[in-house]
């Protein structure tokens, strides 16, 4: 039966890129449609509402991607989930989840060439959603109870470029990040008056991601891509909180 399915998955594959082959252009092409996207890497942080300690490991990236082009500009939608209970610090685990949900637009500037290949750049404003939980494996005592949680929502400029390399082959970069957020972050009332809810800049609430990979296109609806992806957060109006990820993902993507 795993057999049958994985010959399936071959011939789609092939079928759908002989189909596609004589269709592609030079021209550049944004991945509009719907894209399904997991990454796996390195993960580290420091919550210093918990500890003071660094737990590490590796937090896997699930993500799902409406882009959608509307001639004057682009809009895209995005959406992750990131969640494991095996970061650690020495023998104790943390189990911690990021979820993230940003939408924006993005506008077209003039085209550029690099190394007489056709560059295209865009730039625009994003609307973020972040939520962290952190929840360690730890023993309490009483009515304490040891857990965190962090959320950011966020105006933030992205910019993106695409660098075609051969007609079915092109290089693909994103930068996004914060500018001005209200930040809410679980604050201990006997110890600390400060509000649980203030307006942070992007020195006291970043929320930054960068991404770099290439795209092959099997067809012109469908193509992959395999990318190199870092994300950075850090809160320091409160007790602060650091966390950076180093990941690998790879993507498909179906043009509706």
């Amino acid at each position: 039966m795993k057999v049958r399915i994985i010959v399936t998955i071959i011939i789609f594959i092939i079928t759908a890129k002989l189909s596609g082959q004589d269709t592609l252009k030079n021209s550049i092409v944004y991945p509009t449609g719907i894209s399904v996207l997991y990454g796996s890497g390195s993960y580290s942080q420091k919550d210093e509402y918990i500890s003071k300690e660094k737990y590490s490991g590796s937090l896997p990236l699930f993500s799902l991607i409406w882009a959608r082009d509307h001639q004057q500009y682009l809009y895209k939608l995005h959406m992750s989930y990131r969640n494991s209970s095996k970061i650690k610090n020495y023998n104790v685990s943390a189990d911690i989840t990021h979820v993230t949900i940003n939408q924006g637009f993005l506008y077209p500037l003039k085209k550029k060439t690099l190394l007489n290949r056709d560059l295209l750049l865009w730039i625009g404003p994003t609307t973020d959603l972040f939520f962290f939980f952190n929840k360690p494996d730890i023993a309490v005592s009483g009515f304490d109870y040891a857990q965190s949680f962090a959320l950011l929502l966020s105006t933030s400029v992205s910019k993106e470029a695409i660098l075609k390399l051969k007609p079915d082959l092109q290089l693909e970069s994103s930068l996004k990040i914060t500018i001005l957020s209200l930040g809410m972050r679980m604050v201990d009332s006997e110890e600390d008056d400060s509000s649980p809810v203030k307006l942070l800049t992007l020195f006291s609430g970043l929320n930054s991601s960068f991404d770099l990979g290439v795209r092959y296109f099997l067809s012109r609806k469908i193509s992959l891509k395999l990318a190199y992806r870092s994300e950075i957060v850090r809160i320091s109006a409160w007790e602060p909180l650091l966390s950076a990820s180093d990941s690998i993902t790879i993507g498909l993507t179906c043009k509706l």
